[in-house]
């Protein structure tokens, strides 16, 4: 009964699946529980990252609006022309406009800026009309008693205050304002007082654009700026009731996680404070983890499953070999595994087909090499037995032409028996320069027996350059196509030219026939290079056999050249339509008993 319960060993399959499993999911969960913290802190880190450069941007654009108001309060302030103005525009109306219109001059283009200036004796000088605006009514504001007892070039900054100008109050209901008592030196009393103020809406436009929720406070925590014009002047601290605030921090604020930051401002001890909501910021973030995640997971549960089946294909084998050995083994031996492959159980598998088959292979081999033998000789005898046979029929007809004393036809008959003599008996690829212009001309000798119009041929070749070879049969083409398209209205003449220049072998056929208009000669330029491409992609290969068949024509020629030489073979097609055709190849220089590889 026990025996019954007992479990069976694991087999070798078994082992390797189980453990590489074990191997792929350990790590795996540790790697996803490890991702999932890191991606939380890195996003985390972003958010703060992201939120703290917008901030900042802020604080460096509300920085320069509070330094040109600074700037503009230290031109008027050490500028000795308006100090003289001042003076002279107490007695001196025309001073005063002076006065004025420099005034305007310093505010520049900026459109809310607005500067005034107020003497000791009341005296009022501005860049806006006194119709919206009695300048001398700063004088009884409560902060303007201050002045006096700031150090002496200081500035003293108000935020969030009502907009003084009438006009422009509905609009633009807060300013921000700068004060200073202008003084001679540091121990005089003052001689003037100058105020310099700014739209707060030109800080709030700031703001528009960001995700954050921006405010900016005084340092008694009170809201000098936001996007929402009601909160301006009411505390922070009605707005999220937390006794001590830590930046950077995440709280709940509007029911929401609130990401929270703070950076002071260069002037006055204001700061601004940034309240972005933590979701919205990581939003994004969190849906790319997540959906990484995702990813992750279902990539993971498939590899499990493909390497659970690549497993077991891959140990088939095994249990197969393992069958086939045991049947061998009961005297079986025609049994075969079929197991291939290029690892070791596919060559093992492969091994042991073989030597089961070896005979049976070496029978067959034999068989097969004898078979091939027979065909070869007979092959062979036919092959000799037929040329021969053309050969002494044409040299009959040759002899009984001579006989009756016709030499122009006996000596047609004799260049045709030439001709075939050398197609058929010659087998070498590589052939002299001679070689090859005497079957040039015994074709255009039989060309001419043929045509109905006269023609004439011409070759010019340095003696020196005889001995070159040259791939068998690169004239005839061009030379066939000059007399079937060129001298098909009328006779012509054909120039072969072989020259060396620099070291390698130009060859030029032609014809003055009837040529080819432009669109026939692109259409087969077209051709070529289509050729060519597909000789490119054969080279890539690997380089093919060349073989010659018959009618080959021009665009075989280039081919066939094109696979021997590659790069080093050029053919250039000149063509004018009524008057001649040109065939221009270049190859390497090659000479008779060089080395072959030399090409």
């Amino acid at each position: 009964m026990k025996d019954k319960h007992r479990l069976s060993p694991l087999s070798f399959r078994q082992k390797l699946i189980l453990t590489s499993i074990a191997c792929l999911v350990i790590p795996a969960i540790g790697m996803l529980y490890i991702t999932i913290v890191y991606s939380k802190l890195i996003i985390r880190e972003h958010s703060l990252e992201k939120a703290t450069q917008s901030l900042t941007i802020v604080q460096s654009q509300i920085d320069v609006i509070f330094e040109e108001m600074v700037s503009v309060s230290n031109f008027v302030h050490f500028d000795p022309e308006i100090k003289t103005l001042l003076e002279d525009a107490k007695t001196n109306p025309v001073a005063a406009r002076s006065l004025t219109s420099r005034l305007e001059q310093v505010a520049g283009e900026t459109l809310d800026l607005r500067i005034t200036l107020v003497d000791k004796e009341g005296h009022a000088y501005s860049d806006y009309s006194f119709y919206d605006y009695d300048p001398r009514q700063f004088l009884k504001q409560r902060w303007f008693s201050t002045l006096e007892q700031l150090p002496p070039y200081d500035t003293l900054f108000m935020g969030a205050e009502d907009n003084y100008l009438t006009s422009l109050a509905a609009g633009q209901p807060f300013v921000f304002m700068t004060a200073r008592a202008l003084r001679e030196g540091t121990t005089s009393s003052p001689y003037a007082y100058l105020i310099v103020s700014r739209s707060e809406a030109s800080i709030r436009e700031r703001f528009a654009s960001l995700e954050e929720d921006v405010y900016l406070l005084s340092d008694k925590e009170t809201i000098l700026s936001n996007r929402n014009p009601s909160l301006i002047g009411s505390s922070f601290n009605t707005l999220l009731p937390i006794d001590e605030l830590v930046f950077p921090d995440i709280v709940e604020f509007k029911q929401e996680n609130q990401l929270l930051l703070s950076l002071p401002l260069k002037y006055a001890k204001w700061r601004l404070i940034s309240v972005a909501p933590y979701e919205q910021l990581t939003e994004r973030l969190n849906g790319i983890n997540r959906t990484g995640l995702l990813f992750q997971a279902v990539f993971a549960v498939s590899f499990l499953f493909a390497l659970t089946y690549l497993l077991r294909r891959f140990t088939k084998p095994v249990l197969v070999l393992g069958k086939v050995a045991r049947r061998v083994e009961d005297g079986d031996l025609a049994v075969r595994s079929g197991i291939r492959g290029t690892d070791e159980i596919g060559s093992l598998g492969l091994s042991f087909d073989n030597m089961l088959d070896r005979v049976q292979l070496m029978l067959r081999q034999v068989e097969t090499e004898q078979e091939l033998k027979r065909q070869a000789e007979i092959a062979m005898l036919q092959a000799q037995i037929n040329p021969h046979f053309l050969f002494n029929v044409l040299s009959s007809i040759r002899l009984k032409l001579l006989m009756k004393q016709d030499e122009e036809n006996a000596f047609i008959v004799g260049s045709l028996s030439s001709m075939l003599r050398a197609t058929l008996s010659n087998q070498d690829e590589f052939v002299s320069v001679a070689y090859e212009l005497d079957s040039a001309k015994q074709y255009m000798e039989l060309m001419r027996f043929t045509m109905r119009y006269p023609t004439d041929s011409e070759v010019r070749v340095n003696k020196e350059l005889l001995l070159e070879t040259l791939p068998r049969f690169i004239l005839q083409p061009i030379i066939e196509n000059a007399y079937k398209h060129g001298f098909i209205q009328g006779g012509g003449r054909i120039t072969i030219s072989i020259e060396n220049l620099k070291s390698r072998l130009h060859i030029s056929v032609e014809d003055n026939g009837t040529g080819m208009d432009e669109p026939t000669l692109a259409l087969l330029l077209k051709q070529i290079t289509q050729k060519d491409i597909e000789l490119d992609r054969l080279n890539m290969a690997g380089p093919p056999e060349v073989q010659l068949s018959h009618g080959i024509g021009l665009i075989n020629v280039y081919q066939r050249l094109k696979l021997i030489y590659g790069e080093r073979f050029e053919m250039e097609i000149e063509s004018l339509q009524g008057e001649r055709t040109t065939v221009r190849l270049v190859l390497p220089l090659k000479r008779i008993g060089a080395d072959r590889h030399e090409l």
